[in-house]
């Protein structure tokens, strides 16, 4: 099947398209609660002259725009380009990495106590303690400065909360930096997945359909069960969509005890200990992961991030991926990072007995190409 790429060239702070430019060998990708990225390459011709490709890809002040077959799948800001063989070759990074090029400057927290300004963000220092009004808050900061704001539209993280209180103070004097944060705060127990939708708004009244990015959060997860979505992935037989494939077991980053390190010095410093005990007493041996969370003096919430790697850290024994074909059942477009599927393998050398297994995206790489396109699946057990 051919696909119609589009590359959109825009300023990141206005939106207003500065090109249309072809690419070369490109491939992008999303994650689930990450940073997807695009690599590609600007022919530098007799025909892209007149477009000036240079004013038109500046790193830093960017934004790109992935359309295929009027479509948006992808959208994020230009950060490198560099010279390559017939043109210059850019990297991307989705338009969350915009914020981790933002930091907090002046100390916002749920505690009046801590803050001088108590009115709420952004006029003031004052967060919502709802986890998803938090989000808001460290956006809307980040946006009310001057140059602070690249368009991302903001409305889906206002009414209904999430309904879970969080305790939390960001030091000025820290800089804690706004991605981080947000990651964070969503890893928790209790937390949710996040990222910013684009696309293209609906034709309305024959008005003309526009470009959005929007920070979206979903509660208690992005994507569909298995059941919901009926997704199926095999490799051998008629309806085989699976061209390759690696399912590694890797215990280097198995953990059965996590100690959580907040802040404070020496016997101050505020520690919580998660352990799973159903592991340990079946067989499994004490495995410890220490990791630091900057900037976290609530217990509670220290807890919840202990435990949140736990969960993680205790499902890290296989992360297969798979490269599939784009326009079998399941077609790219019909599933999103976040979905559950099962993968099945048919007997084969390696696996006499055959393999199979639900598992949850949590990324999706594409080679973009007019012709058949090659997607990587990344995974992580259920």
């Amino acid at each position: 099947m051919t696909h119609t790429y589009t590359f959109l060239f825009c300023d990141l702070r206005t939106d207003e398209v500065l090109a249309e430019l072809p690419m070369s060998g490109v491939t992008y990708s999303t994650e689930l609660n990450g940073i997807g990225t695009l690599r590609g390459t600007i022919p530098y011709t007799a025909e892209t002259a007149p477009l000036d490709p240079d004013a038109a890809s500046v790193p830093g002040r960017t934004a790109l725009y992935v359309d295929r077959d009027g479509v948006i799948v992808w959208g994020g800001i230009v950060w490198t380009r560099e010279p390559a063989d017939g043109g210059k070759a850019i990297q991307a990074a989705e338009f969350l990495s915009y914020y981790q090029h933002r930091y907090v400057k002046q100390t916002l927290s749920t505690d009046t106590s801590l803050i001088l300004n108590t009115a709420y963000v952004p006029s003031g220092q004052r967060l919502y303690t709802d986890q998803k009004y938090i989000v808001w808050s460290l956006l809307q900061y980040a946006h009310a400065q001057a140059g602070g704001s690249i368009g991302v539209d903001t409305s889906q993280l206002t009414a209904p909360p999430h309904g879970i209180t969080r305790t939390t103070t960001y030091f000025g004097f820290e800089r804690p930096e706004i991605y981080k944060a947000i990651a964070e705060l969503a890893a928790a127990d209790d937390g949710f997945d996040f990222g910013i939708e684009v696309g293209w708004t609906a034709e309305v009244n024959n008005i003309a359909p526009r470009r959005y990015k929007r920070a979206v959060t979903w509660v208690p997860r992005r994507g569909r069960t298995a059941a919901e979505s009926g997704l199926v992935f095999v490799k051998g037989g008629p309806a085989s969509s699976i061209l390759s494939y690696d399912w590694p077991e890797n215990g280097t980053a198995l953990a059965t005890e996590v100690s959580g390190l907040g802040d404070g010095n020496g016997e101050a410093k505020v520690i919580a200990v998660a352990q799973d005990t159903d592991l340990i007493a079946s067989g499994w041996p004490l495995l410890e992961q220490v990791t630091s969370y900057d900037g976290v003096i609530d217990q509670a919430q220290l807890q919840g991030l202990a435990n949140a790697e736990l969960t993680a850290r205790a499902g890290a024994l296989s992360q297969p991926t798979f490269e599939v074909l784009s326009d079998v059942d399941p077609a790219f477009g019909s599933y999103s990072v976040g979905d559950e599927a099962l993968f099945v393998i048919d007997p084969e050398p390696l696996s006499p007995a055959g393999r199979e297994g639900v598992l949850r995206i949590t990324g999706i790489e594409t080679t973009a190409a007019g012709g058949p396109e090659r997607v990587r699946l990344t995974c992580a057990e259920v």
